[in-house]
């Protein structure tokens, strides 16, 4: 098997070593993509205009299915936080931090090509009536929603059912999705 199969193997079939709850292999015709999803994020979220991680900056759902139609495959990565242990802003830091290291390592082990296109949401944006560029490209990647993916669709095609869900005493969900070839 060859090094970078190897590597992808790891996280799918022992995601806790790599600080995961679980890595999943998702086909990009199973990503679903729709217009209204970003819509709802430009128009009811605060936040929107404010980077070029937010819409109406961040690509369009149409680009977004453009994007995924480049691939065959992916992982949809998730880590489980206890809620309510650590501020939730620390939590998201350390979880794009994982995944963007994880994207690094991807590209290290020969996936050239891979790329973390959505990550839960932003920590690096300022949230200011400002239109500036975002200062924080490297470390940031825009939201699914605002890129047009519908979580639950691709959840439940996926076999991940319930997650967007939580109850009292339930772990916070970290959703990332992960483009490999």
């Amino acid at each position: 098997m060859a090094v970078r199969e190897r590597y992808i193997a790891q996280l799918v079939n022992r995601p806790a070593e790599h600080g995961l709850a679980e890595a999943k292999f998702v086909h990009m015709p199973h990503i679903s993509v729709g217009r209204a999803v970003r819509l709802r994020c430009q128009y009811k979220c605060a936040h929107t205009r404010q980077s070029d991680l937010t819409p109406p900056h961040s690509p369009t759902a149409a680009e977004t299915r453009e994007i995924l139609d480049e691939y065959r495959y992916g992982l949809m990565i998730r880590r489980e936080e206890p809620f309510g242990e650590r501020a939730h802003a620390d939590v998201w830091r350390e979880f794009t931090e994982l995944v963007l290291g994880i994207e690094a390592e991807s590209m290290s082990q020969g996936y050239r090509r891979a790329f973390a296109l959505a990550i839960g949401t932003c920590l690096h944006m300022h949230h200011d009536d400002s239109l500036r560029p975002c200062e924080f490209g490297g470390k940031a990647r825009p939201t699914f929603e605002s890129v047009g993916i519908d979580m639950k669709e691709t959840l439940d095609m996926i076999q991940w059912h319930g997650l967007l869900a939580r109850e009292d005493g339930e772990p916070f969900q970290l959703l990332a999705l992960l483009l490999l070839e």
